[in-house]
């Protein structure tokens, strides 16, 4: 029978509130000290991209300019820690990772969502778009790195180890913080 181990901690949330309410700095060496904990985790996760030339031999006609556009170096840029997150009945995330360039969320989740059919129809410029685009682009992409969530998705396990292990021992650093600002 595997055994799981699981890391509540209470309390991080309204926290952060009061030493934002006491001082501002110190609350923002916290989140700073939080973030520094993730460092780690955003390795892992930027490993998950491939590189532009792995990408052009897959998907040739991808570019790597334009909102769209899959550049590995602004892919890696768009992988940021957000400190918060939304609250799910009793848990409210830490630390959520999310990917804020359009390029690699675009790699990272086309298809998740009935990802077979295509859109089809003109865009906003007058431009065709087959439906016929949309699934080979969808067939390739799925053939070569898998059905979607292929990017940081597939290391889950492990950054959600690592943050366990990293981010109790900042949380511990900036608890004691709040204490000597409070005793003080």
């Amino acid at each position: 029978m595997p055994v799981g181990a699981e890391i509540e901690v209470f309390g991080v949330r309204d926290a952060l509130k009061e030493l934002g309410k006491m001082d501002k700095t110190l609350r923002f060496k916290a989140v700073s000290k939080i973030k520094g904990a993730s460092a780690e985790m955003l390795s892992v996760a930027r490993s998950t991209y491939p590189s532009n030339a792995d990408l052009q031999d897959v998907m040739p006609g991808w570019s790597t300019k334009g909102r769209l556009g899959y550049d590995k170096k602004n892919v890696d840029k768009g992988v940021q820690v957000q400190v918060g997150g939304r609250s799910f009945g009793n848990s409210y995330a830490i630390v959520t990772i999310i990917q804020k360039n359009a390029g690699g969320a675009l790699f990272d989740i086309a298809g998740l969502r009935n990802g077979s059919e295509g859109v089809g129809g003109t865009d906003r410029l007058g431009r065709n778009r087959e439906d016929i685009q949309s699934e080979k682009f969808l067939k390739n992409l799925n053939a070569a790195y898998g059905q979607a969530q292929r990017g940081m998705w597939r290391k889950i396990k492990v950054i959600r180890e690592m943050a366990d292990k990293e981010l109790m021992s900042a949380l511990e650093e900036v608890a004691a913080q709040v204490n000597r600002k409070l005793v003080a």
